[in-house]
């Protein structure tokens, strides 16, 4: 996964594969493309989270397959259920796919009106014969982020570390936020027990918002701030709000840490953001102050969705992916996690030793095997 992975977030997206004979268009008649529709909600694409992530899914079947793709921004849950209904009722589309877990209510009932239709739902789970569901345990992978961040923020001989960790978050009712945060918590708290760290993880802060550069970086800021939070890294599931934690990080550099061994260090979640630390966003050259992501890999699993269907092999069904390899990276050519955290060229392992990483796959192995639990939920 490159350091500038298109990237996504649990927003709404409906996704709408035309044809007029099924399937098989793509063997019968390779000049008639199939057309996708893309329906987003707000903040739409360049989310920086799981709506970019679909994206790249979608671009890469384009690239096996002729695709026609047509982008839509729905406002809000209601109008992508109408949305819904409308392209269900009109009986000419092979599937719909919906991502993004807060649609699960509005797909339910539109699915059960129409036992026909074809629906894929990435990231929340319907239980129905016409309904594919793809559900991804980020709890897991935000486990092993936890552990990481207790690691990361004692420091060492290469840089100053505060044995403090923050929270920054997007919105506290989000399903997938308070598993993320439910994940990290464990995992920072293992890491703490295992390796008698002595590290504290302040209270998480909310953006209120998935889009919100202005509140992220003052709530990030404030933790970075050696008179306030002090802390050395920041976990930060905030989506489109990533130009406000990144916002902060300069700041903070350029105010309390320049010319020392600190630096305002950052996980992020829901998609690859790692180059969102780089020294210049648009070039993959220098250490970047997010040392992973947590990364569910839903443009893999839109991809198979798809490519399934349109060879007429749909089941409806839910898949939960996980820590384990069952997801096939047609790029690789081999099958990956279903979650994952980031490892990419630019991590700096003397703000990050390799040996932390070492004791992550260890920890992933444990939850794999069963010697190690997570939950969904933190008490």
């Amino acid at each position: 996964m490159s350091s500038r992975s298109s990237i996504l977030a649990s927003v709404i997206i409906v996704v709408v594969v035309f044809s007029a004979v099924g399937g098989f268009i793509f063997m019968t008649n390779p000049y008639v493309p199939a057309k996708i529709a893309v329906v987003v909600s707000e903040p739409g694409f360049g989310d920086l989270s799981m709506a970019d992530q679909v994206l790249a899914g979608l671009e890469a079947l384009g690239g096996d397959i002729i695709v026609d793709y047509q982008y839509f921004t729905a406002a809000d849950q209601a109008a992508a259920q109408t949305i819904l209904e409308t392209n269900s009722a009109s009986t000419e589309f092979d599937l719909i796919v919906v991502i993004g877990g807060e649609l699960a209510d509005e797909l339910q009932t539109v699915a059960a009106n129409h036992l026909n239709q074809k629906y894929a739902f990435i990231g929340g789970e319907v239980v129905a014969n016409n309904v594919y569901s793809a559900t991804f345990i980020q709890s897991e992978g935000a486990f092993l982020a936890g552990a990481l961040a207790a690691l990361t923020c004692v420091g060492d001989v290469n840089r100053t570390g505060t044995s403090i960790a923050g929270i920054v978050a997007s919105v506290a009712t989000d399903p997938v936020v308070i598993s993320l945060i439910a994940g990290f918590k464990q995992g920072f708290e293992h890491a703490n027990t295992t390796y008698n760290l002595n590290v504290t993880l302040l209270p998480e802060v909310y953006v209120g918002s998935y889009n919100d550069t202005a509140e992220a970086e003052s709530l990030a800021l404030d933790m970075y701030d050696p008179d306030l939070g002090n802390a050395s890294i920041i976990f930060a599931p905030v989506r489109a709000s990533m130009q406000g934690i990144r916002n902060a990080m300069i700041q903070a550099n350029a105010t309390w840490y320049n010319n020392t061994l600190r630096r305002p260090l950052a996980i992020a979640a829901e998609g690859d953001q790692d180059y969102y630390g780089l020294p210049n966003i648009e070039t993959n050259v220098g250490s970047s102050w997010i040392i992973t992501s947590v990364v569910p890999r839903s443009d893999l699993a839109v991809y198979d969705v798809i490519n399934a269907t349109l060879w007429n092999e749909f089941e409806g069904a839910t898949l939960a992916y996980d820590l384990d390899n069952d997801l096939y990276d047609p790029e690789l050519e081999e099958f990956v996690a279903g979650v994952a955290l980031t490892r990419s060229e630019s991590i700096n392992f003397q703000w990050v030793p390799l040996r932390f990483f070492d004791a992550i796959d260890d920890m992933r192995l444990g939850i794999l095997n069963g010697t190690i639990t997570v939950s969904e939920t933190y008490p």
